[in-house]
């Protein structure tokens, strides 16, 4: 037994010695790269031009007043909003040249000695369901002129008075017209011609009730009882679809209505009751758009309330 066991230690110490080599599993098996992250773009900005105000004088005419020996160059405007809007693009003086000369559809007018008027030029836009568009530029001219009043000319002595027989008509001069610069020399009389006034056109609005946010609009509406039906207000200005500024509801017989007031967001009613035979329920609504912010405008919608009721 002891030589046995002596035989298999000597076989345990000349085996050959051989390196472990330890693998984790799944070692060479990486897992899948994850996809590339791509990029959602920002939704474009609705961009709002700089300096841009809601226009309550609207342009009328340039006009041209003369007092005595002072010509004054203004425009006429009507207190009235046209639901457009204006900013400023510059304001120049009396002669100065400005980069929208000639821009302008009632033009810049002069002073009689040829240099342009002084004043404002204005950049007028309409807002539409894409944003602020610009529709016109108009100049408003605000200047003044004095001419020199004439000096009396008082006639030189005689050196001797002629006899009556022998004097010959005096010949005169006829005075120069027009109004003249502070060095005496005479300016052309200036040419005032009409102009024809060009006032913005007002869109032609309207609102309406509609089942979805872009559905036509309805006079009446099936309703089944129980069933929570969105209502949607919507607006149109020459027939294209504006942004709701404000909504209010003026009259309603739902057993529950989700607001009152609102601006993008619809309007949500619910009937449990059924009317008396024959009577038909209405929604009423008060609507004012972004075209036309002081304009009141009022839609309606009749609801018929059907049965069974069905429950969500």
């Amino acid at each position: 037994m002891t030589k046995r066991a002596a035989t298999l230690l000597l076989a345990v110490v000349l085996l050959p010695s051989h390196a472990a080599h330890a693998r984790e599993p799944f070692e060479n098996d990486s897992p899948p790269a994850p996809p590339p992250v791509v990029p959602i773009p920002d939704p474009v900005a609705f961009v709002v031009p700089a300096g841009l105000y809601y226009v309550t004088d609207t342009y009328i005419a340039d006009v041209v007043a003369t007092s005595d020996l002072t010509t004054t160059y203004s425009t006429a405007t009507a207190h009235e909003s046209t639901g457009t809007y204006a900013r400023v693009l510059d304001s120049v003086d009396s002669g100065a040249s400005s980069e929208f000369d000639g821009t302008a559809f009632n033009g810049r007018g002069a002073l009689t000695d040829g240099r342009a008027l002084a004043g404002t030029y204005y950049e007028n836009f309409v807002l539409t369901a894409s944003g602020y568009v610009p529709v016109s530029i108009v100049f408003f001219q605000d200047d003044s002129e004095t001419r020199r009043r004439a000096a009396a000319s008082s006639p030189s002595p005689a050196a001797s008075s002629p006899s009556p027989a022998a004097s010959s008509p005096a010949v005169t001069t006829a005075p120069v017209g027009g109004p003249s610069e502070s060095r005496g020399v005479p300016t052309p009389v200036p040419s005032f011609r009409p102009q024809t006034p060009i006032a913005p056109v007002a869109p032609r609005l309207r609102a309406g009730i509609a089942l979805a946010h872009d559905g036509p609009t309805l006079t009446s509406a099936e309703v089944l009882r129980g069933r929570l039906i969105y209502f949607w207000p919507r607006a149109f200005a020459n027939d294209t679809a504006v942004a709701i500024r404000s909504w209010r509801l003026l009259s309603a017989q739902p057993d529950y209505a989700s607001a009152n007031t609102g601006s993008s967001e619809p309007f949500a009613a619910e009937w449990l009751r059924m009317p008396a035979p024959g009577v038909r329920w209405s929604l009423r609504f008060e609507i004012f758009t972004e075209v036309a912010p002081l304009e009141r405008l009022e839609a309606e919608i009749t609801i018929a309330v059907r049965s069974p009721a069905l429950i969500d």
